[in-house]
C-alpha cells in the first residue's frame, strides 16, 4: 500500500498517515510512503508508526525520481493521498485511489474516477471548501474538515486493495 503524506498547500496535509500505516501493518499489509524530499518527515513518521507494531514500511520520499515513483505507484495495491500530485499520478497509471479531500473538494475537478477509487472528506462543514487550492493553514484554527482514520480504511476497503491476492 502507498501512502502520500504530502502537499504543498499546508492544509492539505492529512495528519492521520502514520496511525494510518500502523493499521495497515496490523492487518498485515506492507506500507511504503512516496513524495518528494520536502515529505522525508512526513515519511519517516509513517515508517516509525509501522514499525513499532512489528510491521514491514519503507519511504521513498525525496528518494526517487518523477518516473521511478510513477512505476512504484503503479505496482502498489492501492495509494491513498492527499489531495495533491500523487493522486494524479495513480490516475494516470490506473492504481486504485483514496484521495483525502480536506478544505477542497472533488466537484472542482481535481478527484478521482475510476470504478475502485474513493474521493473522502468530512460533509456537512460550513467552512468547506475554504479555497480553491487550501490555505497554507487552517484560517479557522481548528481543521475540522480532516476525516479519521476509521474513514481512510473503510475507503481502502472499498477498493478492493486489501483483498488477499493468491
Amino acid at each position: 500500500m502507498a501512502l502520500a503524506p504530502g502537499s504543498i498547500w499546508g492544509s492539505k496535509r492529512w495528519p492521520g498517515y502514520a496511525e494510518l500505516g500502523a493499521a495497515l501493518a496490523g492487518r498485515g499489509v506492507a506500507v511504503v510512503a512516496v513524495g518528494s524530499a520536502a515529505d522525508a518527515v512526513l515519511g519517516d513518521a509513517i515508517v516509525a508508526a509501522v514499525r513499532r507494531v512489528g510491521g514491514n514500511a519503507a519511504s521513498t520520499c525525496g528518494r526517487l525520481t518523477l518516473r521511478a515513483s510513477a512505476a512504484l505507484i503503479g505496482r502498489a495495491a492501492a495509494l491513498v493521498t492527499n489531495d495533491s500530485a500523487p493522486l494524479h499520478v495513480a490516475q494516470a497509471v490506473g492504481t486504485p485511489t483514496v484521495a483525502i479531500f480536506g478544505p477542497t473538494v472533488p466537484s472542482f475537478g481535481f478527484g478521482p474516477r475510476g470504478p475502485r477509487d474513493r474521493a473522502i472528506g468530512v460533509d456537512g462543514l460550513a467552512c468547506r471548501p475554504c479555497h480553491r487550492h487550501g490555505p497554507p493553514a487552517c484560517p479557522l484554527g481548528h481543521h475540522l474538515c480532516m476525516l479519521r482514520v476509521a474513514d481512510a480504511l473503510r475507503a481502502i476497503e472499498e477498493t478492493g486493495a486489501l483483498r488477499r491476492r493468491d
